[in-house]
């Protein structure tokens, strides 16, 4: 119980610092173009300009049967919070959301809910697109153990992404990453195991409207010892409420038996914060 407590309170306090940043953070001259990392799975090559703060919080429902078990599950509210710290360098906190999940089996029937852990990280831009050469950022994080039992790995299990981006035309962009995974789950037996893998995603992004977009991905992983590949496509809409304001959907299906069979979702991104335009010249004098 204690235990319990303890990790509500750092949850609590990480939010509550997190907020307080958003409250006083100034507000720009000018905006550059919202680059969100959702709804897809490709995480984008741009960081959020310093002293800005982005705000992703999304709805995901999957469906699985697996061996005559049926698995539906819903995480709200899945949450990724993004401060611009320096010029290309932004930090990252994640919540993997409050999780339901509903069992049936042939003969058995369970329902369980609970927090799922957090994360923290960073994404450094390397080099902006130039030419044939694409658009290109490192991100690196970890996992918390903060979530409730039976829904936190109970480890850090860390995570190294390369993310990379091309400009094809006005109306068709391209992202990809690839990335190293580390992921702690429980077996059979009652014992905890960390396995690594690789996972992978390409995603053709097409601008329908300067305000609406839709997208076509596929993504998947493959551990790195036993196991077969999961993988995936999906597809979804923004639309720009305004230069700050974002909402989507999307959805997708498994190709392959490791995958999930289907899911769909939602969300919503926020920016606000950094620098004023005269501030952001000075920082570049500067350096």
């Amino acid at each position: 119980m204690e235990d319990r407590t303890v990790l509500h309170t750092v949850r609590h306090t990480i939010s509550a610092c997190l907020l307080v940043l958003l409250w006083l953070s100034p507000c720009p001259a000018q905006m550059p173009e919202l680059t969100t990392d959702r709804p897809d799975q490709t995480e984008s090559a741009e960081t959020v300009f310093p002293g800005g703060i982005q705000v992703e919080i999304g709805w995901t429902h999957v469906e699985n049967d697996d061996d005559g078990l049926d698995l539906t599950t819903n995480a709200f509210p899945q949450t990724l919070i993004r401060y611009g710290l320096l010029e290309r360098f932004e930090l990252r906190f994640g919540f993997d959301g409050y999780v339901w999940q509903d069992m049936d089996a042939a003969d058995d029937s369970l329902d369980d809910e609970g927090a799922g852990d957090m994360e923290v990280g960073f994404k450094y831009k390397l080099w902006d697109e130039q030419g044939c050469t694409p658009q290109t950022a490192l991100l690196v994080g970890t996992t918390l153990p903060t979530g409730e039992a039976g829904f936190s790995s109970e480890r850090l299990d860390p995570s190294v992404r390369l993310a990379c981006a091309h400009t094809l035309s006005e109306t068709f962009s391209l992202g990809y990453n690839l990335a190293g995974i580390w992921e702690t789950n429980e077996d059979d037996t009652g014992d905890r195991d960390t396995t690594a893998s690789v996972a992978y995603s390409a995603v053709l992004g097409i601008a329908l409207t300067d305000r609406a977009g839709t997208f076509l991905e596929f993504f998947g992983s493959v551990p790195t010892d036993e196991g077969k590949p999961a993988n995936s496509i999906d597809t979804g809409l923004t639309y720009l409420v305004t230069e700050n304001l974002q909402v989507d959907v999307l959805g997708g299906v498994g190709l392959s038996d490791d995958a999930e069979d289907w899911f769909i979702g939602a969300g919503v991104v926020y920016r606000t914060g950094g620098a004023t335009t005269l501030e952001r010249r000075r920082l570049t004098a500067i350096r």
